[in-house]
């Protein structure tokens, strides 16, 4: 019967179902690479336009990321309990998270002495600056940028591009937990960078968030700026007396 069902399904969605299968079982787990294409068809005994239908399925998805002449890999996909609380962003991503993805555009180190003030670091000192897109279906609703002190190698925010939170991986990566933060709201114009970023039209009033995140020793670790579509994403906060 499992047979005559699977028959009737594309072949596509047959290897799509497979690797969702294998990635939430960890077979495949977070930054590993999936057998190649020709991997795949030997696999599945077919043909080229089916894997890569899948390939695209999933990367559309946000389950993998591609580089061009290296392969896929498995992307950070998981939902993140105390991201989505901090964000707002909460409701829509544990009900659709699937169609939540991210992609970090830029890593580099720069000077800022605004930032290194609110880091409580040297105004001179380098901090590692993260520009990056987070999109729901495929459409970008928040452009963000990090600042954090350059202690972390920049390798650190490379090995995946399409990592969700900065929270989560510095608790992976370092077992950093931000346990306080910070955050000033306010309405923006949206400038011609910020308004390519988001598909915008500039000048329009975007939503801007400046939050500071502390660790478990209340040391300054991270500077996030936020920059939200308002017609695509609602803050909300909840709030419950202890």
């Amino acid at each position: 019967m499992n047979g005559l069902m699977n028959r009737k399904k594309p072949l596509y969605k047959i290897i799509y179902d497979d690797i969702v299968q294998k990635i939430h079982n960890e077979t495949y787990k977070v930054g590993d690479a999936l057998p190649s294409e020709m991997e795949l068809e030997n696999m599945f005994k077919a043909s080229r336009t089916p894997v890569r239908q899948a390939l695209k399925q999933l990367e559309s998805d946000g389950l993998i990321y591609r580089y061009q002449g290296k392969g896929s890999f498995v992307s950070n996909f998981k939902p993140l309990g105390q991201w989505t609380t901090m964000t707002g962003f909460k409701q829509m991503y544990m009900d659709e998270w699937k169609k939540v993805s991210a992609r970090t555009l830029s890593v580099e180190l720069i000077k800022s002495p605004f930032y290194a003030s609110l880091l409580e670091v040297g105004s001179n000192e380098d901090l590692v600056h993260l520009k990056r897109i987070r999109l729901f279906n495929g459409e970008p609703i928040i452009y963000l940028e990090h600042y954090l002190p350059s202690s972390f190698p920049i390798e650190m925010f490379e090995k995946d591009p399409t990592f969700i939170s900065i929270d989560q991986l510095l608790k992976d990566e370092k077992n950093i937990e931000f346990l306080t933060i910070n955050e000033e709201i306010e309405a923006v114009p949206a400038d011609t960078n910020i308004s390519n970023y988001l598909h915008a039209n500039e000048g329009t009033s975007v939503l801007k968030s400046t939050r500071v995140s502390f660790d478990q020793n209340s040391v300054p670790t991270d500077v996030t700026v936020n920059f939200f579509r308002t017609e695509k994403w609602k803050y909300s906060i909840q709030f419950q007396k202890q």
